[in-house]
């Protein structure tokens, strides 16, 4: 029943906002740990996709309702234990918190996707058959990429930066092993050249970033002799 995994998520965010006023530890014990399970019931239970018949709409389905209220009740989650309410066990909770709402919130692009180009009744992943959905795919994915790339450079997050360089280079190998083999040549030259942009882009954005935080040398006097 997928109402209750939304519910749970929503009662999870509710415990910490109590929290915050109640400084019980149960409380946010019992808010995260439902979190938790909300989120493993959304993208380790792979029965989740029998849940509910294929959605007609390709956009404003059960689909965005469910991933999408989890994946916010996990990024408030987050923000309502900002220090000095984030430990638990030696634990930081808002990033893993943040990078569950992420991962829920790739899942969701994903399944939208999968519910544009399905055509049965039940709601499957297939990355062979259809070169539009294939695409698709590989553009969504840079896109999100991009889009994480810059708020890990935004917020200082290392495990984004990473998460989302990880990403892009899932998504060039997708598009130089599977893509491309299905494109013909002139399509392919296209397609090499939107790999080389979304390198150069990335590359760049990344040694900004880092020329940025670097250790700048100061011009000391030196001590006289």
């Amino acid at each position: 029943m997928w109402w209750i995994t939304v519910a749970w998520a929503i009662e999870g965010a509710a415990l910490c906002w109590l929290f915050r006023h109640v400084p019980h530890p149960g409380l946010r014990a019992v808010g995260v740990g439902l979190l938790i399970t909300a989120f493993a019931r959304l993208a380790l239970n792979p029965s989740v996709l029998g849940y509910h018949s294929r959605a007609d709409i390709p956009l404003f389905n059960w689909y965005l309702y469910a991933y999408g209220v989890a994946a916010v009740a996990l990024f408030a989650g987050a923000r309502l234990l900002a220090p000095p309410r984030n430990r638990v066990l030696q634990t930081n909770l808002p990033p893993v918190l943040q990078g569950l709402g992420t991962v829920l919130l790739f899942l969701l692009v994903n399944l939208e996707i999968a519910v544009f180009f399905a055509t049965g009744a039940t709601l499957t992943f297939e990355f062979r058959g259809s070169f539009g959905r294939d695409m698709t795919y590989t553009i969504a994915w840079a896109i999100f990429a991009f889009g994480l790339l810059m708020i890990g450079i935004h917020r200082s997050a290392r495990f984004a930066r990473y998460a989302a360089m990880g990403l892009l280079g899932i998504v060039l190998l997708k598009l130089f092993l599977h893509d491309l083999a299905q494109l013909r040549q002139l399509y392919r030259v296209g397609a090499l050249a939107a790999v080389a942009f979304i390198a150069i882009i990335a590359s760049f954005l990344y040694q900004r970033f880092l020329s940025n935080n670097s250790p700048t040398k100061t011009n000391a006097p030196l001590p006289r002799t």
